[in-house]
């Protein structure tokens, strides 16, 4: 699993080949969290098919949002009271 916790890490990701393809989905998020510094609000995953996000330490069950696209699902979720969370993209 790609792991992206700076904003440095996220665009040089949307610049391969995969982040370009995930971009679509990925760049809302960065839209929205715009105002804040990308590492103290959020962390991003990217994973292969089969991956789930218990390898994050995350309930896999616990999900804020879901939604699926084309090729991917893509699953939000928050893990602190402060609003921290992470945005993960599973290859469907």
């Amino acid at each position: 699993m790609i792991t992206l916790r700076t904003a440095r890490e996220v665009d040089a990701f949307l610049v391969t080949p995969l982040g370009r393809e995930t971009e679509p989905i990925i760049r809302p998020h960065l839209e929205r969290l715009a105002d804040y510094e990308f590492e103290d609000i959020a962390a991003i995953a990217v994973g292969k098919s089969g991956e789930t996000p218990a390898a994050l330490g995350l309930d896999p069950d616990l999900y804020e949002y879901r939604e699926e696209h084309t090729g991917w699902t893509e699953e939000v979720f928050i893990v602190s009271d402060d609003g921290f969370g992470w945005i993960v993209l599973i290859r469907s």
